[in-house]
C-alpha cells in the first residue's frame, strides 16, 4: 500500500466516528446476503458482533503503518477466524460487504480512490490471513 492509501484508510475509518458500529451491522447485512453460510460463523447476536467488528477494525487501521504491528494482529485474527470455521469462500463475501458498508456509510467522501485504498487493505489483511497456517495457534 502506498502511503497515500494508508492515510485515506486511517483517515476515512476516523470519519465514520461514532457510526462504525452502524457500518458494522450494515456490513453483516451485506455479508450475510452475499453468503448465507457465513451466519452459522457466528453465536454472538448482531449487536455483539458489530461492536466487536468496528473495534477490531479500527484496531487493524491503527496498526497498519506499522509492519510488525499490523502482521502480529492479523496473525491472532486469522488464527481466531481459523478456529470459527472461516474458509478462503467467505473472504471474498467479507471484502465485497465491507467495500460496500463503508462507502454507504461514507457518502460525502467515497470515490474512486478511496475505494481503490479500502479494498487494497481488505486484500492485505485477506491474504495474510489466508497465508496464516491453521493450526498455527501456538504462536498467536
Amino acid at each position: 500500500m502506498t502511503p497515500r492509501q494508508l492515510e485515506l484508510v486511517r483517515s476515512s475509518y476516523a470519519a465514520l466516528g461514532d457510526v462504525a458500529p452502524t457500518m458494522a451491522a450494515d456490513f453483516y447485512r451485506r455479508l450475510f446476503e452475499a453468503d448465507p453460510s457465513a451466519r452459522e460463523l457466528f453465536s454472538a447476536g448482531p449487536d455483539v458482533m458489530s461492536v466487536k467488528f468496528a473495534a477490531e477494525l479500527a484496531a487493524i487501521v491503527e496498526a497498519i503503518t506499522s509492519y510488525e504491528t499490523f502482521s502480529s494482529r492479523v496473525h491472532d485474527l486469522a488464527v481466531r477466524h481459523a478456529q470459527y470455521g472461516v474458509l478462503t469462500h467467505h473472504y471474498r463475501a467479507a471484502g465485497q460487504a465491507l467495500v460496500g458498508a463503508l462507502a454507504s456509510h461514507l457518502p460525502d467522501i467515497w470515490d474512486a480512490e478511496l475505494e481503490a485504498a479500502w479494498r487494497r487493505a481488505y486484500n492485505l489483511v485477506a491474504e495474510m490471513m489466508m497465508a496464516t497456517p491453521p493450526g498455527d495457534a501456538a504462536s498467536a
